[in-house]
Parts: structure tokens; C-alpha cells; sequence
């Protein structure tokens, strides 16, 4: 079966083209770059690479968050978009889960981590039991402080979030702060695409309105609106 992962949530964009349970393709972006086109370009040098059109990929498989509003948005609309014309199923794939996905097996738990902005991290813990990525907790939006408190044994950490809050963690953890050195080879689209896979018969859909995005906390627009609603009803 070949299965192709995108991940548009987290700053380094991603696809991958796995094939028999094998990453045979992967490309990821600048954090600079961004959009549909960005991802598009990936996704065309991926196939090309692989010398495969979207009509030979079996299915589909997405991060859906948490991560950036705006990436996640470009990302299921192009992956709806490509359900649409190419009548293949997917399979959606949590963010930070496909990224602590990234570290290599080991006893130890593992925290995967999130830029939220807004002074918040998105966190979330995992195990591994043998090869299998188990989770602890589930998503969440968190200021450092409230993180620090959920946090009671040494940890691994792993994930963008790290670039601007690994030193502060490390800090306030002492011991239970370990930074994530052993990781696999493979980019978040490749590890969502290595999960979705090996649950592929059993989850995957066409019911695009079953694709949403998780967000674990409200978009800033949404905010906005709500709060807009409230100061009329008030006046």
C-alpha cells in the first residue's frame, strides 16, 4: 500500500510517501516557506521522486492538530481537495503524537511539545510499549507554569516548542528535564504516515466532513467572534 503523510501544523511542513510499510520519499520545508503552494511543491517532488502520479497513492493521511490555525486550514483543504478528485480514503493523524513518534523507542516517557504563542504550549504525554507510541495524556494548551506541575518524573522532551522554551524548562525540571536526542531519521509527515499505516484498515474514511482539525484551543478569529456576540448583548 502507498500512503502519503503531510503535515502543514508544525513550522517545518512535511510530506512523505511511504510504500510497504517503508518511507521510499520525504521533503520538508524552510520555516520560512509557507501556504498551499509550499506544500503542493513537496508533494510534487515527492511523486516525482517516486516516479508515481496522486492517482497510484492508495490513501491519504494529515496531521489535524493542534499546531498553526493557518497551516492546519491549508492542509485539509488540500487534502480534501485531493480525496476529491482522486476518490481515496485517509486517515487523520494527531500532531503530537505523530511528532514524539519521532524519537526512537526507549523507556523513558515522552512530552511533545508545541509553540502555542499566547505564552502557551501545546503538550502532550507518551510511552512507548515495544514499537507502539502509547498515549498518557491528551492534548492541551498550557501556560510553562501549569506544564511544570504535570510533569513528575524525568522526561523527554521533543518538538518545536522546545526552541523557545527549552531552556526555561529546563530550569524550573532540573532532573525531570531531558532533551530528546535519540530520534529516528524521519520528518512529522513520515511519522504520521508510519501511524496511519498501521491502522490504515481500520480508520481510514471518505467522509470529509469527518476530516476536522483539533485545534485544543479556540482559533484567535473564533475568540474575536464571540467575544464581539457578548459585548452586544451586553450593550
Amino acid at each position: 500500500m502507498r500512503l502519503l503523510g503531510i503535515d502543514s501544523s508544525t513550522p517545518l511542513g512535511s510530506v512523505a510517501l511511504l510504500e510497504h510499510n517503508q518511507i521510499i520519499s520525504e521533503r520538508s520545508q524552510s520555516p520560512s516557506s509557507g501556504g498551499s503552494r509550499s506544500i503542493l511543491a513537496l508533494i510534487d517532488q515527492v511523486l516525482t521522486e517516486s516516479d508515481l502520479t496522486i492517482e497510484k497513492v492508495d490513501g491519504f493521511c494529515l496531521t489535524v492538530g493542534p499546531g498553526s490555525f493557518t497551516g492546519l486550514r491549508v492542509g485539509v483543504s488540500l487534502v480534501k481537495g485531493m480525496v476529491l478528485a482522486a476518490g481515496k480514503p485517509f486517515v487523520p493523524v494527531d500532531t503530537l503524537e505523530a511528532q514524539a513518534f519521532t524519537v526512537a523507542p526507549c523507556g523513558q516517557p515522552i512530552c511533545s511539545l508545541l509553540d502555542a504563542r499566547k505564552k502557551q504550549v501545546y503538550a502532550a504525554q507518551f510511552g512507548y510499549d515495544g514499537d507502539r507510541i502509547r498515549r498518557r495524556t491528551e492534548d492541551a494548551a498550557l501556560f510553562p507554569e501549569d506544564l511544570v506541575e504535570t510533569i513528575q518524573e524525568p522526561m523527554l522532551f521533543v518538538g518545536q516548542g522546545l526552541d523557545t522554551y527549552g531552556e526555561w524548562l529546563s530550569r524550573h525540571l532540573g532532573s525531570r528535564f531531558q532533551r530528546a536526542t535519540h530520534l529516528k531519521p524521519i520528518s512529522v509527515a513520515a511519522a504520521a504516515a508510519l501511524l496511519a499505516d498501521a491502522e490504515f484498515e481500520s480508520r481510514k474514511s471518505c467522509d470529509l466532513n469527518s476530516l476536522v482539525i483539533h485545534y485544543a484551543r479556540k482559533p484567535e478569529a473564533e475568540f474575536k467572534i464571540n467575544k464581539s456576540v457578548v459585548q452586544q448583548h451586553s450593550d
